[in-house]
């Protein structure tokens, strides 16, 4: 029979419980790297990263709720990152819809050539380059140039307002889901757990999806 995981949510308590055990253990193991109050897989990379001159925008942590039977598996991001991604999925949604049933198969197709090894066994698959077809709905761009001049559009004439907060994101399988959007440039450890701690208080405003009217201005 094949298990299903269930949202963290749905668990019994106990299950839940210990899962949150868990998470607790890892922030205590890794506080000499993470702080103490949020666990980050990736933080050690991103110091190397930050080091040789890339800009920490986006981080996805765990830390406690105010129970012991509950955890926060969180994306934390740049209020810069929040509209761009707004931006992104609304070009991709119009771009999409203007494309044929047939166009969109077409444009999610993906070729591939074998890879075979020395006993003429085929291993796995090579991803190829396709050539990209110009379609005159839009103006002779491919799909994806003309999502790149939507996207530069858009920024630059009608760049969305976003919100600092937060929003649930349900489902999850670890935790419960949480996106929280900074007022920030850039990331830096202190902002994070500022923001956890604000979060935790019952300090940080609920932020609600982009309304309509930005997606009737693209159109």
């Amino acid at each position: 029979m094949i298990r299903r995981n269930k949202p963290f949510n749905t668990l019994s308590r106990r299950r839940r419980r210990a899962r949150t055990q868990h998470v607790k253990n890892l922030i205590h193991r890794e506080r000499h790297r993470c702080g103490g109050l949020h666990y980050d897989d990736c933080d050690s990379e991103n110091a190397e990263a930050i080091a040789a001159g890339w800009v920490w925008t986006w981080s996805d942590v765990l830390f406690l709720g105010n129970s012991p039977d509950m955890y926060w598996n969180a994306e934390i991001i740049t209020i810069d990152v929040a509209r761009a991604d707004i931006v992104e999925n609304l070009v991709f949604e119009e771009a999409h819809a203007m494309l044929s049933q047939n166009q969109q198969e077409d444009e999610a197709r993906m070729e591939t050539t074998p890879n075979y090894n020395a006993k003429g066994k085929v291993v796995g698959h090579t991803v190829v380059e396709r050539t990209r077809v110009s379609y005159p709905q839009f103006g002779g761009l491919t799909y994806f140039d003309y999502i790149d001049k939507r996207l530069a559009e858009v920024m630059r004439d009608n760049p969305p307002v976003v919100t600092p907060g937060y929003r649930i994101q349900s489902g999850y399988r670890s935790g419960i889901g949480l996106q929280i959007i900074v007022d920030e440039s850039v990331l830096t450890r202190e902002i994070i757990d500022s923001a956890i701690r604000s979060f935790l208080a019952g300090d940080m405003p609920l932020v609600t999806q982009v309304n309509k009217m930005m997606k009737q201005t693209l159109c």
